[in-house]
């Protein structure tokens, strides 16, 4: 019985066990016939599928397909084409979409992904690495953010990866250096940052590398070098530094080398002289220093030479004149010496001509007229003289700017048939062909109703300094010093900010001269193919927190100089504040956030700040910074000037460079006014019952002259001290601390607590004088260069007048060569840098300097010697302070007779040759080691000059080599005595310049290019 139940038992419980098999088996079945499209969404994945029961045996396999859905999504491609097994048989249109397989039989695979400009505004995921068969990713210019996957590096097939012009940032993945089929890399207008990764060195196929326009920085690996296949380096537009590295030089099949607008520093390679298959080579922007290399000629193929706004020394080498094959030649900022156009030239071919602020002297070449493929010339700023080359009437050019140079003569009535967009002749001294016909050169350049600068113009405003002038008095009618402050809402409207009147400033001319007391001129051209007014006047893109708003919603803009005048204001010293931000280079979304605008500050003609930038120095785009400076009024004007040398971005969207300013303050550091009327009539009649005794009895005590000393101070290297503190330094003006004697007053040696200075106690011979002391120290402290005594403070009252300077540890160059008490030992060496630094001074005064000064009483007593014993000339501006009280005054007396120029004798206007006459003498004494009165012989005295000019000719000078220099060297002596010989001719006019004497004595030139004689030295 019991066993006859158990049987029906296990009978159910196994048909229960089976059933659930069967259950199980056909669910099984049932998940692997799920539809291929069918996939589940989550939170963290788009899409997941069970590789385990995914098909591969056909179409495009699982991973693949999953990997691009993910892709497509993440990246927000609208509308989003459907992936499935079969999708590379299936006929699609994903317009301008390209996504294209390869197939092997019945398997395919994903080669390349073309979505350029598809709209995408999503991110790169890593998943991307799935499509290991991918050989071209392009994703260019989209609206793409976030990183760089670094999984990216895992697609080895890959030729092309194109993410140019995103919204991409962080850094660069090293795993890009996997990369080893890799042929194209363009990661430009992004916003990555850090260090270009050593490992893209290892790629050994890549042709194409652009990184421009991103915010890296740090040193160009050298691991670059390696590549050995790379005809394009783009890394423009960066914040690079360092040196270039010369492992570069490698790269035998290099044709684009760009480097713009980083922070490059040191020498252009030597190694580079094997890029022969260079075309283009674009440096500018940086601070790259040193000669530029002449090898640079052997590039036979260059079409394209940027050097802009670099450190570079000397000039332009003469080879780069004669390359055919050259259409861009663009260079600025090469300073002293300078350099001559060559005699011949062979620029066939050019197109663009930039080579501004190179310190060319001399006259533009006729030849220049022969390039007929010239269409922009950009000599502006220079030392040009002479005129407007006939020749150019051969040309068609677009653009032509010629501004601040020292051209003369009458503009040339063709000039509107050569020039026909837009040309600059403005600071120079030409003359018009008719008095009153400028209308015919001036395109309404003070036109209000003025909306577009496309036309036919040709600015000549302001013509000089002298044009200048004849405005403020104009401004100023009989009273020259009307004003004491200027505000100026550049580029905006007028506004009242803090109680301060800004006036109006909304003019899109190149030149205006305001109703009121000022005036702005704008030069140059922006690098960009067009331009119109709406450039020189800037929105800024956003409000700023700030009570002062109203002056940066505009701002003034300027491709090359921007100078603003301010007219008719009192001498004196006065507070400069300049308000920048910068509107233009501040967005994300058009790339311009990564340009840089880099341009120099002068004032007064001196430069107060090197390199501005205004972001960095904001804190960035759209924020506000103001920069504050002291300067000195001394002829009624105050001139601010903002230029650009080439430095920061050159091309970087939207290519409008140069200085931005957006306003102008500028108020007295004096008292301004008078007391009132009753207070001045109460002083008056009680200065009557003043006992005049009384008076006389305190002056005589001293009283009231120590009060004065004690209560004014001077500013000496940054400290502040009193007069009398001055004075008490020197001991009271003690004979003990006398340093020095002419016929200016007498040096005495001020030792401060914590500087000495030299102080000179003036002799003045009339009230004339007097009045004018105080008016020349003003001028004074404009005139700086590191071959001048700088002078750092005056005082000028009650009889006592002082200059003080900076101490000159060694005194005279006449005490170290003359005198038997000095223990000095010239060298050869001292000798000639001394020769060269006189000669740059005398450059400064006569060519550099903004009042372009006279000494008129150059003497070795008058050339001084610091610890290192460098020269610095001392004296200068003193001569005219004494000029027209007496002449003789003003040149001296006794052994200052010698250096004398004989013009002094017949002309009433000295010019700057008659120190060039006595800058030869000296450099007679200092080679021969005598006086110019120390050779004689028995019965008279024999003069070194004429000793010099007689062994000159007999090719003897080497004779007039002082014995005493057991070693020299013969060539730079030969030199130095034949630059004597010209310096010392009768004639003014047959003397050498200065700059061209500098020239000589650094290498750049020889003594037959500033001669108009034969020297036939020995």
């Amino acid at each position: 019985m019991g066993q006859s139940f158990l049987l029906p038992v296990l009978l159910l419980l196994s048909l229960f066990f089976l059933c659930q098999l069967s259950s199980a088996f056909q669910s099984r079945s049932s998940a692997q016939v799920v539809p291929e499209t069918s996939y589940t969404r989550n939170r963290n994945r788009p899409y997941s599928y069970s590789p385990l029961y995914c098909k591969t045996d056909y179409g495009l396999p699982c991973p693949e397909r999953d990997a691009l859905r993910i892709l497509i999504f993440k990246l927000g491609l609208n509308p989003a084409p459907s992936i499935t097994r079969g999708f590379c048989y299936e006929a699609k249109s994903l317009g301008s979409v390209t996504i294209d397989c390869t197939c092997n039989g019945s398997v395919c695979h994903i080669t390349e992904i073309n979505m350029d400009n598809a709209g995408l505004t999503g991110v790169i995921d890593g998943d991307v690495a799935k499509l290991a068969y991918l050989k071209t990713l392009d994703l260019s210019n989209n609206e793409i953010y976030g990183s760089i996957p670094y999984e990216i590096g895992k697609l080895t097939n890959l030729i092309t990866l194109d993410l140019n012009g995103n919204q991409l940032s962080g850094t660069i993945p090293e795993s890009l250096g996997n990369l080893n089929k890799l042929q194209e890399l363009y990661l430009k207008l992004n916003l990555l940052s850090g260090w270009i990764p050593q490992s893209l060195g290892n790629l050994s196929s890549l042709q194409y590398l652009s990184l421009r326009s991103n915010k890296l920085s740090g040193e160009i690996p050298h691991e670059l070098g390696n590549l050995s296949q790379l005809e394009i380096l783009r890394l423009d537009d960066n914040e690079l530094y360092g040196k270039l590295p010369s492992e570069l030089g490698k790269l035998s099949k290099l044709k684009e080398f760009w480097v713009t607008s980083n922070k490059l520093i040191g020498k252009l390679p030597k190694e580079y002289e094997n890029l022969k298959n260079l075309k283009s080579f674009e440096v500018g922007g940086n601070y790259l220093s040193g000669l530029i290399p002449p090898f640079i000629a052997n590039w036979t193929n260059l079409t394209s030479l940027n050097l802009m706004g670099n450190d570079f020394d000397g000039g332009l080498p003469p080879e780069i004149f004669n390359m055919t094959s050259l259409l861009y030649l663009r260079v600025s900022d090469l300073k002293s010496p300078g350099f001559s156009f060559p005699e011949a030239a062979n620029l066939t071919n050019v197109y663009h001509v930039i080579l501004r602020d190179c310190s060319i002297m001399g006259k533009i070449p006729e030849y220049i007229g022969n390039w007929s493929w010239l269409r922009v010339l950009d000599l502006s700023f220079n030392s040009l003289t002479g005129g407007i080359p006939d020749s150019f009437q051969n040309l068609s050019l677009i653009k032509m700017f010629l501004t601040g140079n020292k051209l003369g003569g009458t503009i040339p009535g063709w000039i509107n048939e050569v020039v026909y967009y837009k040309g600059d002749l403005s600071y120079n001294d030409f003359t018009f062909p008719e008095p009153g016909r400028e209308h015919m050169y001036l395109a309404s350049n003070n036109s209000k109703n003025d909306t577009s600068l496309n036309t036919r113009t040709i600015n000549v405003e302001p013509k000089n300094r002298t044009n200048i002038y004849q405005i403020m008095e104009e401004r100023c009618h009989d009273k020259t010093s009307k004003f004491h402050s200027l505000f100026i809402n550049a580029g905006g409207e007028e506004t009242t900010i803090d109680k301060r009147h800004y006036e109006a400033d909304h003019n899109t001319s190149l030149f205006y001269a305001s109703p009121n007391h000022w005036a702005y001129s704008c030069s140059g051209d922006f690098l960009s193919s067009s331009s119109n007014s709406s450039d020189y006047i800037k929105n800024m893109t956003c409000g700023v927190a700030s009570l002062d708003a109203p002056l940066y919603e505009k701002a003034r803009l300027c491709p090359q100089a921007l100078t603003y005048y301010g007219f008719c204001l009192q001498n004196g010293n006065y507070t400069v504040r300049l308000h920048f931000a910068e509107t233009i280079y501040a967005k994300d979304e058009d790339h311009s956030s990564s340009g840089k605008r880099v341009f120099d500050i002068y004032i007064q003609g001196i430069l107060v700040r090197k390199d501005y930038n205004i972001k960095e120095r904001a804190g960035g785009p759209n924020k506000i910074c103001n920069e504050t400076f002291t300067a000195t009024v001394y002829d009624n004007m105050l001139e601010i000037r903002l230029f650009w040398a080439g430095k920061g971005s050159l091309y970087n969207p939207p290519s409008l460079n140069g200085p931005l300013i957006s306003a102008i303050s500028v108020t007295p550091d004096f008292k301004v006014g008078g007391l009132p009327f009753a207070i001045i009539v109460v002083i008056t009649v009680a200065a009557i019952f003043i006992p005049l005794l009384l008076l006389a009895f305190m002056w005589t005590m001293g009283w009231v002259g120590h009060k004065e000393l004690r209560e004014t101070r001077v500013e000496l290297r940054g400290k502040s001290y009193t007069v009398k503190q001055v004075v008490d330094a020197t001991q009271n003006f003690s004979s003990k601390m006398e340093i020095g004697r002419g016929q200016f007053g007498i040096v005495y040696k001020a030792e401060l607590p914590d500087q000495t200075v030299a102080v000179k106690k003036l002799s003045p011979h009339s009230k004339q004088v007097i009045d004018q002391i105080g008016r020349e120290v003003y001028t004074l402290k404009t005139v700086k260069h590191h071959n001048l005594v700088e002078f750092l403070d005056g005082y000028s009252k009650r009889g006592l007048h002082l200059l003080i300077y900076e101490y000159m540890e060694h005194s005279s160059l006449a005490f170290a060569l003359f005198d038997s008490k000095s223990n000095l030992v010239l060298d050869w060496n001292t000798r000639f840098n001394i020769c060269l630094g006189i000669a740059k001074a005398l450059k400064y005064l006569h060519e550099d300097s903004r009042l372009k000064i006279v000494h008129r009483n150059i003497k070795p007593s008058n050339i001084l010697l610091d610890g290192e014993l460098k020269a610095k000339v001392s004296d200068f501006g003193l001569a005219k302070l004494y000029e027209e009280e007496n002449l003789n005054v003003a040149i001296g007396a006794g052994d200052t007779l010698v250096y004398m120029a004989p013009e002094y004798a017949t002309v009433n206007v000295i010019t700057e040759k008659a120190d060039v006459y006595s800058y030869g003498i000296v450099l007679l004494e200092i080679v021969s080691g005598k006086r110019d009165a120390d050779f004689k012989s028995d019965q008279e005295t024999v003069y070194l000059i004429d000793k010099a000019c007689l062994l000159h000719s007999k090719g003897k000078l080497v004779n007039l080599i002082d014995e005493k220099l057991h070693t020299y060297n013969r060539d730079q002596a030969l030199t130095i005595l034949d630059i004597a010989i010209l310096c010392i001719d009768r004639s003014p006019s047959r003397r050498p310049t200065m700059s061209g004497v500098v020239s000589v004595l650094e290498g750049n030139k020889n003594i037959r290019e500033i001669s108009k004689v034969d020297t036939p030295s020995a």
